[in-house]
């Protein structure tokens, strides 16, 4: 083999020999960087990329509690195949799938122990994605839901800027993060049901809406119902007489707390004393609502007690005994004893005298 004989080259291939070794020479800088840049690596696998493909989520603990998210036909979510998601929860985990970043590495010295609270008090999250088997772009063959990643969620670091996690397949845990994000994950991965389910009670569009009637069974004369006509709402009394006035401007803000009307929590361990009181009278309000398809929901309101004991102190001091910030709820909609804030009722908890006060003379709908 010939050797390259420099001195004989010109000087356009002697440029083009420079031009060759800096390019080989910026290649090796980049190839070592890239290789020895193992966090950027990991960092690229570590979170899930395209959310959209994400169809079921399973979290559960080591008490074997658990919750499956699974995603249906128009991007609606359930949880454990029985109740519709909490639609802002839903778009928050997914949200973190797609965000979270590997901050750092474990040093060597805490990996034991952040390991074995992993193993005792961490979360398992178990994330499934849809893809198609062969995919060359303009062939798509044999769509299937596979296991994408599993990850062992653990506690927040002393700063509160980081997550303790490990993925499945990797030897090191990490501190996990979202950039520009002020706060730990951890808590994004519930196993309460109460938590993913949606608290959704009412969701209708005004037009939607057949007719809602209020009923006070301790104060009949009080009833009554709103038909919607076609072009707007009339008002009927107990009596069922169609009224030519009322305040056309509390009839607004009464229709339009049922476009999306909520609950705050699933009551628990209710105190016997409430049970035996509370629940054996009539409830305060009932409330019901008939769509156009003719679908009936029904909502009753009762009482709630601020202090359970306080019921033998001094019946005469009603914000003693009652909460006057909630009350609890029997949704058609739902099992459960719900409660309630007054704040989101405080449209609706009236009676029929309320819409006659300050009305204009002037009929809202003939």
């Amino acid at each position: 083999m010939k050797k390259l004989n420099l001195k004989k080259l010109n000087r356009k291939q002697k440029n083009l020999i420079g031009i060759a070794a800096i390019c080989l020479i910026v290649l090796v800088i980049v190839i070592i960087a890239v290789f020895s840049d193992n966090s950027s690596t990991i960092e690229q696998n570590f979170h899930i990329a395209d959310t959209q493909k994400i169809t079921k989520i399973v979290i559960k603990n080591k008490d074997d509690y658990s919750v499956l998210l699974e995603k249906g036909g128009n991007d609606t979510w359930t949880v454990n195949k029985k109740f519709e998601a909490n639609d802002v929860l839903i778009k928050t985990l997914l949200q973190t799938f797609g965000e979270m970043r590997i901050r750092e590495p474990l040093p060597k010295a805490a990996r034991n122990n952040v390991v074995k609270d992993l193993a005792s008090i961490g979360k398992i999250v178990d994330v499934y994605t849809t893809d198609y088997k062969i995919n060359l772009g303009f062939i798509k063959l044999f769509k299937a839901e596979r296991l994408k990643s599993t990850y062992y969620v653990g506690g927040e670091t002393p700063d509160e800027m980081g997550t303790f996690m490990l993925k499945k397949g990797d030897d090191t845990p990490y501190i996990v993060y979202i950039p520009n994000f002020r706060g730990y994950l951890s808590t994004r991965f519930s196993v309460s049901l109460d938590l993913w389910r949606s608290h959704n009670l009412f969701k209708y569009k005004q037009s939607d809406i057949e007719s809602i009637s209020v009923e006070i069974p301790n104060l009949p004369s009080e009833n009554y119902t709103l038909i919607n006509n076609g072009k707007g709402f009339s008002f009927m009394n107990a009596s069922g007489e169609k009224l030519s006035s009322f305040d056309t401007n509390k009839v607004v803000a009464f229709l339009s707390s049922f476009v999306d009307m909520n609950y705050e929590s699933a009551a628990k361990n209710i105190p016997q004393i409430e049970q035996d009181t509370i629940f054996s009278k009539p409830p305060s309000f009932v409330i019901t609502v008939k769509d156009k398809k003719g679908t009936t929901q029904t909502l009753k309101t009762f009482e709630k007690l601020n202090d359970p004991t306080s019921i033998a102190k001094d019946e005469k001091d009603m914000y003693n005994i009652f909460d006057i910030n909630r009350c609890y709820a029997l949704s058609s909609k739902l099992n459960d004893t719900l409660i309630m804030q007054f704040f989101t009722l405080d449209n609706v908890l009236k009676p029929a005298s309320y819409f006659m006060t300050g009305a204009e003379g002037l009929p809202y709908i003939k």
